[in-house]
């Protein structure tokens, strides 16, 4: 599946997606919010759940970019 193929999907198909076919890679917790990293075929998808609803409120798709500092930060590449 690509990153284009992906975005198409509905709501619920991209969090079944997620389920069936991505690996869990790490999770990013605040307050309010905890969020999720998956790797799916190519691309990295990010849930976000409210802690208050108990439920995934957004689903983020990409390859790269500022998305994945939050949990690269604590990473030592050295």
């Amino acid at each position: 599946m690509t990153l284009n193929e992906f975005n198409g999907l509905s709501h619920d198909e991209k969090l079944y997606t997620v389920v069936d076919k991505g690996v869990f890679l790490d999770n990013y917790v605040t307050v309010d919010i905890r969020m999720n990293l998956y790797s799916v075929d190519r691309f990295y998808v990010e849930l976000v759940y409210d802690s208050e609803l108990n439920q995934v409120v957004e689903v983020r798709s990409f390859k790269q970019g500022v998305f994945l500092d939050k949990y690269t930060s604590h990473i030592d590449l050295k």
